[in-house]
Formats: structure tokens, sequence, C-alpha cells
């Protein structure tokens, strides 16, 4: 009778599933997934932790290494011998506490419908255009009420209708498998590779964390971007140094496949998070609004998915910002020292990917643990600290080191302060627009989650006020922080939101056929008035697997001038071809693949500022030029190669008159050296 006592016991003491995987047979490759995921946070953070102490204590690259090897090693066997559980294995330890008790219908509650009023202007207005004060009124209000209604524990959801997602694996492993293997078949040269990848490519070449230039000289100048905080670019460079290759090959071959698939687990195990009786729905239209999400190439969130997910703030997004909200819900349902150290894990990944997250990552830890703050404060405090204390740190000891960036923001491309400028930059116009602005800010009643309704609200009302107008002008004076502002629209995850919508949408019908016909109409709809991500301003093009995320032209050119050149010859080129040559190695430099990257060093004599945008200006057609100050110039500088564009026959002429010898013609470009 006691083994029968003990056994029931046992039984009863089983995690139960959550409600978002009851309808799922929770086997293997699920949890696998899921142990994926943390397994590439543990990764992230052991390695920002030991880069970190690599860079104070000027630790080579073996050794922070080894650092990582020993990390992840003891963090194992701790974790194995205290049954500490992965956040896997915290998704089957959810209950229902944090829903229990029905929700009081709304009717017609005041707030609700000045929620959803105020919603619908902002979303019209947005996709129409309309002036920027109408949007942003519009998207206070409707976030404020929204907020409000999921504080009171009140919402909609009681109304979804859709029952068991018998389809779920099949469309995870459909759009899984399509968007890696689309990853690997698109090209998208992005600029903001020069600072990144030359960074990656000097540890992968020297097998050291540089703390000084490495773009323009040997260590010899200060560096553009400093402090040099995040850790992903370290970490491929790192790779590289490991495998012997150029850290192109890996940041450009092998992290898209990988972080695009992660990035569809990371979305897929959001959506369980928050419970919605059907994936599959909401999973394909987020996934369908990102790759139709096209027509610019700044700041929409289709554009900033799949074609550029090889740098670190783009995986920032796609993979750490759903995964900190998921943790944020584990924590709040049941909040633990175990639980407490997944967000701190995702606090210190979020770090090493981009310096994004030190103001990024607190607005998501103090919405994710507000839930808990009626309940249990102490709790709550604790859940915010975990997560915010390393990325507010990294903001400290930043800022208290003279932070600065390459990007001049008061004295180039001042628009970007304006938030109607970037606020059509994230949202754009149109159907899409509508639809992704009603999503998000409907998205504190429509989310089936409790505590995750507050969640959105308050990032979601975070967001909002970052497009009242001034306010960017305003951070950039006190905090230096300026247009970079607008990366707090990351926190809302607006494709997440936008499958919430859609997949609600489809539950107002009553059979299920209907359902997934009114699904397939919704997502048909995104895709025709859509635009994708391939195709229009975003500058992507299709290229045969595997390739380099640079120009191929650019690459042949600049694999013959390297092979021409010695180790320290500069070498003149326009923007394109002078950024793959920056990325490829750093042996040879460039005179400035960027113009606006030479600002900060504008007073140093020995850069010799003036003679560096004379030549930047002639090759890259950017104002009229005199023989003989490019002449003057080029001898200052001591430029070895010079490359021009084919067609440009007078400078071509210039250069051959200054006593350089033609050696490389290309269809684009033609070179001449000493």
């Amino acid at each position: 009778m006691g083994d029968v006592t003990a056994a029931v016991r046992i039984k009863e003491a089983e995690p139960r599933p959550p409600a978002s995987d009851r309808h799922l047979a929770v086997g293997p490759w699920l949890r696998a997934s899921d142990r994926l995921l943390d397994g590439t946070v543990v990764l992230l953070a052991t390695w920002t932790l030991s880069y970190h102490l690599g860079l104070a204590f000027g630790l080579r690259v073996t050794w922070a290494v080894g650092l990582e090897v020993v990390a992840v090693a003891v963090l194992a066997v701790v974790t194995r011998r205290r049954r500490v559980p992965s956040a896997a294995a915290v998704v089957a330890d959810t209950g229902e506490e944090s829903d229990q008790g029905p929700d009081q219908g709304l009717g017609a509650s005041p707030l609700l419908l000045i929620t959803v009023g105020a919603a619908v202007v902002a979303a019209v207005a947005m996709s129409a255009s309309l002036p920027w004060t109408i949007i942003w009124v519009g998207w206070l209000v409707a976030a404020v009420a929204g907020t409000a209604l999921a504080w009171r524990q009140r919402s909609v959801h009681s109304s979804w209708a859709l029952g068991g997602d018998r389809w779920e694996g099949i469309t995870v492993a459909v759009w899984g498998v399509a968007l890696t293997v689309m990853s690997t078949l698109t090209i998208r040269p992005n600029p903001d590779d020069l600072y990144y990848v030359n960074l990656s490519q000097w540890v992968a070449a020297h097998g050291t964390f540089p703390t000084r230039d490495t773009i323009f000289s040997d260590l010899v100048f200060p560096m553009s971007n400093w402090p040099p905080v995040a850790s992903y670019d370290p970490l491929v460079g790192a790779a590289a140094h490991l495998a012997g290759v150029q850290a192109g090959s890996v940041v450009y071959m092998v992290v898209p496949p990988v972080a695009t698939l992660l990035s569809v687990l990371a979305l897929w195990r959001l959506l369980r998070a928050w419970r919605l009786p059907n994936i599959s729905v909401a999973l394909s239209a987020a996934l369908i609004f990102l790759v139709f999400d096209g027509g610019s190439s700044y700041a929409p969130p289709g554009n900033l998915f799949l074609t550029r997910l090889w740098q670190g703030k783009v995986i920032l997004l796609c993979l750490l910002v759903p995964l900190l909200l998921v943790y944020a819900i584990r924590y709040v349902e049941r909040p633990s020292w175990a639980r407490a150290g997944w967000l701190f894990a995702g606090g210190v990944a979020a770090v090493g990917l981009s310096t994004s997250a030190m103001f990024l990552v607190p607005p998501i830890a103090a919405a994710g643990a507000a839930p808990l703050l009626r309940r249990a404060p102490r709790k709550a405090l604790l859940g915010f600290g975990a997560m915010a204390i390393y990325p507010l740190a990294a903001g400290i000891v930043t800022k208290a080191m003279g932070g600065r960036s390459a990007d001049d923001f008061a004295g180039r491309r001042l628009y970007r302060f304006e938030p109607s400028w970037f606020g059509h930059a994230i949202f754009l116009t149109g159907l899409l627009a509508l639809v992704a602005v009603a999503a998000v800010l409907l998205g504190a009643v429509l989310v089936p989650h409790r505590d995750a309704r507050l969640t959105t609200g308050l990032v979601v009302l975070v967001t909002g006020v970052t497009f009242i107008p001034g306010l960017t002008h305003l951070s950039y004076d006190t905090i230096g922080l300026g247009p970079t502002l607008w990366r707090m629209s990351w926190a809302v995850t607006v494709a997440a939101l936008v499958g919430v919508l859609v997949a609600w949408t489809a539950a107002r019908l009553r059979r299920t056929s209907w359902q997934i016909a009114g699904g397939v109409t919704v997502m048909g709809l995104l895709i025709a008035f859509g635009t994708p991500i391939w195709g229009g301003a975003s500058g992507t093009s299709w290229a045969a697997p595997f390739h380099w995320q640079r120009n191929g032209a650019t690459l042949t050119v600049a694999d013959a001038v390297i092979r021409n050149s010695a180790p320290g010859d500069l070498v003149l080129a326009p923007d394109d071809l002078a950024i793959t040559l920056d990325v490829t190695t750093t042996d040879i430099k460039t005179v400035a693949p960027r113009d606006y990257f030479m600002d900060y060093l504008r007073d140093d004599p020995a850069f010799q500022y003036p003679d560096r945008i004379t030549l930047v200006n002639f090759v890259n057609h950017s104002g009229r030029w005199r023989s003989g100050d490019v002449t003057n110039a080029i001898r200052a500088l001591d430029v070895s190669t010079v490359c021009v564009y084919s067609e440009d026959r007078r400078r071509f002429r210039a250069l051959v008159d200054a006593g350089y010898a033609p050696f490389l013609k290309s269809v684009p470009f033609r070179c001449v050296r000493t």
C-alpha cells in the first residue's frame, strides 16, 4: 500500500505541460528545440563573460576560449548535481497559476473601446501617412488604455475558439527548413559590416582582442566604436581563428542559416509561451509578414530578418528578444532562483550581441517583471535586476570610459532624429502598416496569457514614448543615445503580434474550414500588398550557396588587389570596394571606407584628415575635385593602389598622369598602382 501511495505521489509531482502545449504530443524534438535555444543563450552569455575578462586582463583568444570551455563544463556539472531545471524543462513545469479564475467579460468596457478606437486611428494614420501628431497621440492613448486593461487582468482572450493544432509540428518544420535554405541563397551587402567583420577578421588573423583601431591602422588610433563591449564579433573571429579560416567565411556562410533556424524556433517558442491555441496560423502569419515586409532597407522588421541575420544586433532582435520575453513569462509564473538565472543569462547574452541591449533590455526587464508587482514585489525586483543588471552595468562602464559611436548623429542625416521619419521607416505605409500597428496596439488585449498582456502593453507604451517629437534630441543631448532609440520598437516583437491578430481574427469564424480560409485570406492579403524582402529597396539579390555577403565583383577585385599588395599598403577605392577589402583582410588598409567613420579623428594631425576626405570625395564622386589636390593628397598619404569606376576615364587619366600604372581592369573598376 505504501508503495502504491508513493507511486501516486510521484505521479502527482510530475510537472504538467503548459496550456499552450497540451494539444501537442510533447516529444523529444520539441524539448530538443527549446534546449537548443537555451544552449545558444548559455553559449553567448558565458562567452560574453569570458571575453570581458579577456579584455580586462589582456588575454589572447586561446585563453578566452579556454575560460569559455571551463565555464560551460562547470555550469553543466553544477546544473546536473543540483538538478537546476533548464528553461526547456521549465516549459514543462508551468501550470496555470497565472491564469487562475476566469476573466471578466469586457462587454462595452470604456477602456476597451478607447484601446480599440485609438488603435484604429493610429493604424489608419500610419498606413495613410497622416500628420504624425495623430499617430503618436493615438499610439499613446491605445497603449495606456491597453496596459490599464491588462493590469486589471481583463481581456478578450476568453473568446478564442481554435482548438488543438495537429499541423503545428509540420508548420514549424516547413518554415524552418524553407527559410534556412533561403538564407543561404540571398545576398545583401551591408556597409555596417565594415566595423563588425573587420574586427572579427583582426581576431581571426592575430588571435588577440583589439582595443584600438583596426580599420585605419594596426592599433595606432583610438577605436571608432568605444569601448568594444559586444562579444559576438570577437566570437566569430575566435571561431575563424581556431578553424584557420577568414572571419567572413564564418560570419557570412555559417551564421545566417544557423541564426535563421534559431530565430524561427524562438518565434515559435514565444507564441507557445503566450498560449495561443493555434500556433500554425499565428506562426505562418508572423513569418509571411516578415518575408513580405520589404520596401525599405533601414528599419522594417522584415528587412532586419533573414537577409541580415549575420549581424549581432539583428540576432538580438530576431533571437534574443523573443527568448527574453519567454524567460520573463516563466519567471513571473513561478519565481525561483533558477528562473532568475535564465533572466540573467539572457541579459548577458543580449549585451554580447549588441550595445543596443544597454537601453533595450532594461525596459523589457521592467515590463517582464511588472505582473509580479502586486502579488510579489520583492520577486518582481529580483526578476528585473537579474535581467537588467548586466546591461545597466555595461552602460555605466561605457559612459564612464567615454563611450562613442562611429556615427556622427549631430552632423549627419539629421532627419533620423524625427520620429515621423523613423516611425514610418519601421512600419512603412499601406496595408502592412495598418495590420502591424493594429496588431501591436491591440496586443495587450489579444495575447491569451495574462502576464504577457501586461508586459506587451508596457513595451508598447515605452515604444510610443520614443515617438514623441523631440525625445530623440533630448536623449542625445543628455546621454548621447539619439536616433538609435528607434530600436526600442524591437521589444514589441511586431511579427509575433501580427501572428496573434491574424490567429484571433481567424478564430472569430465558427467552422474549422472557415477559420482556415480566413487565415489564408489574411495571409494572402499580406503577400499581395506587401513587398518581398528579396526585392525593392532592400538591395537583396539571389546567389548560389554558400557565399559571402558582398558583391561578387568587389570580391574579385579585392582578391586581386590583396594579392598584389604588401602588408601595410594603403589602398584608395570607392566605398563598396573599400569595405570589401576591409572585411577580407587587416593586412592592408584603405584610405576611408566610409567618410563619417573618420570624423572622430579629424583633429589628430597624424591621421591627415583633410587629405583623406579629399581622396574619398574623389573616388566616390562626392563633389568637384582638382588634379593637383588629389595628387598632393595621394603622395602625402603614400597611397600604393587606387581603384576608380571603369566608366570614369577622367579620374583614371588623372591617376596615370600622377605616375600610377594600370594593373587591373574589370567591368565595374579599373585599378592603378605605383
